[in-house]
């Protein structure tokens, strides 16, 4: 409950008074209700004392009457005096009980203020430290309130009053046409607010805002929306910083997976030059016969052009996945990713005795995704099942593409030792592994490629060897004109 401040002087004054209308009502012969002059000390009172001086005050004064009354009349009744008497003790009474109700209610709204008060200002602090702020929008006429916080994300002093053109002039010029429409929903009262944007403050920096807002309707259905405005700034920046450190890291696997590939690399490369060198030779003799044969010359000739074509191809391949660049997400044909991925560690399967079957569903729909990512997965995953095949007999290696449910599937299946009860769980762990000289990287590096992809990639145990699938959601274009398609008759 609320101290009142005490007043010396005020509560001396009143006792001074108080003695005075005592000293009046007992020893003059005035003849009227002196006693009710009590009424004003326990007014006077009330502002000044707690309840309970009031209580107090309130049954001395009775006391002071009866015993004025005493002091002049003595102990016999007068009627005359009897009765002022007892009006004046009944005015005392009710006006006690009157300045005690007025107390007990100015208690209670003091009270709810400091409530109020420390309700605003544990709000206040946890916007503060939450970075959110919040606000009101009255439709249709679009009068807006905010908080302290709301005004200081959106790049304003606390007490700045709050209007779309303050909100629009430190929104960021590219996404000005996204909050004038969600300002434009929030009119017309459409529904829920989800908008994600960015404030080019004063200063020149880049503030990242969240806002959610909801309609709302007094009882004669008149919609306001409120909402919530966070400042997402620093979640995006470290998301960004993130992305950047998986983008490193996948270039030095990819790097890394290419110093393990170097045999098959010089192979796929040695292959064209060696046709290369033949069509030469070959064409050189066609020409230094006694009678030249210009059409088997053309025909080594355009043999060293498919050469070369080639062993360009080859080393495009080799430098698009040695290369550190953003990932760049288009439409990609899965199936065609399996085969150049064939293509490419060709060498790698012709080196070990095994049996390579690769089925390719017919009409797969494109994916959105990085080909460069993609194809790392899945050279990835190819090496794993050949080195977990290695030393073994009788070894073979599946690679099939399927769609369902709007997903495309690649998977990679061997006959290898399959996975160990304890170790699925933590396959995909950063730097577990269960290869003696394995870094426990790879599989983590291929999960977060998924994951950024919208996918998800999983292994099972499949005896007698295992498999790895990953699936990526088709194109959605691609989904809608399959969907078409069905429909006709």
């Amino acid at each position: 409950m609320p101290r009142r401040r005490t007043h010396p002087v005020q509560s001396a004054i009143l006792l001074l008074l108080t003695a005075a209308i005592f000293v009046v009502d007992a020893f003059t012969r005035l003849d009227t209700a002196i006693a009710v002059m009590y009424v004003v000390v326990l007014l006077l009172a009330s502002p000044v004392w707690p309840r309970r001086y009031t209580f107090a005050l309130g049954a001395v004064c009775g006391l002071l009457t009866m015993g004025a009354y005493v002091v002049a009349h003595g102990l016999h009744v007068a009627p005359s005096p009897a009765g002022r008497a007892l009006v004046s003790i009944a005015a005392i009474a009710i006006t006690t009980w009157l300045v005690l109700q007025r107390q007990q209610a100015t208690d209670r709204l003091r009270q709810r203020e400091q409530a109020l008060r420390r309700s605003q200002a544990f709000l206040a602090g946890a916007q503060r430290l939450s970075r959110t702020g919040s606000f009101g929008i009255r439709v249709p006429d679009g009068a807006m309130v905010w908080s302290e916080e709301a005004a200081r994300i959106f790049g304003y002093a606390g007490d700045a009053a709050p209007d779309m053109e303050r909100v629009l002039a430190h929104t960021l010029p590219e996404d000005r046409a996204l909050v004038s429409a969600a300002l434009r929903r929030t009119l017309a009262c459409e529904g829920h607010i989800d908008v994600a944007h960015r404030l080019l403050l004063p200063d020149g920096t880049i503030r990242h805002v969240h806002v959610l807002a909801e309609a709302s309707y007094d009882a004669d259905g008149r919609c306001e929306y409120l909402g919530a405005v966070t400042d997402v700034t620093a979640r995006v920046e470290a998301e960004q910083e993130l992305h950047a450190s998986h983008v490193q890291l996948a270039h030095a696997a990819r790097v890394s997976m290419l110093g393990e590939l170097a045999a098959s690399v010089a192979h796929e490369v040695n292959q064209p030059l060696t046709a290369i060198v033949a069509n030469a030779q070959a064409g050189r003799r066609w020409l230094g016969r006694a009678q030249p044969d210009i059409a088997e010359a053309l025909a080594a000739l355009d043999g060293i052009v498919q050469a070369s074509e080639r062993a360009g191809q080859v080393v495009r391949r080799i430098r698009a996945l040695a290369r550190r660049t953003e990932p760049e997400h288009v439409a990609l044909d899965l199936n065609a990713l399996v085969q150049d991925t064939v293509e490419l560690l060709q060498r790698e399967l012709d080196r070990r005795p095994l049996a390579l079957r690769v089925e390719l569903a017919p009409g797969l729909a494109p994916v959105m995704g990085d080909r460069i990512e993609l194809q790392q997965v899945l050279i990835n995953l190819v090496m794993n099942a050949l080195q977990a095949m290695d030393g073994l007999p009788d070894n073979r290696l599946e690679l099939r593409t399927r769609q369902d449910d709007g997903m495309a599937r690649v998977s990679v299946r061997d006959s290898g030792p399959g996975i160990a009860d304890a170790d699925g769980a933590r396959l995909f762990e950063p730097f577990f592994s269960t290869k003696a000289d394995g870094m426990g990287l790879g599989l983590p590096i291929c999960r977060s490629i998924i994951a950024r992809h919208g996918g998800r990639i999983a292994a099972r145990s499949t005896p007698p060897g295992s498999t790895f699938s990953f699936d990526l959601p088709i194109h959605q274009e691609a989904l809608l004109h399959e969907q078409q398609s069905d429909a006709l008759p």
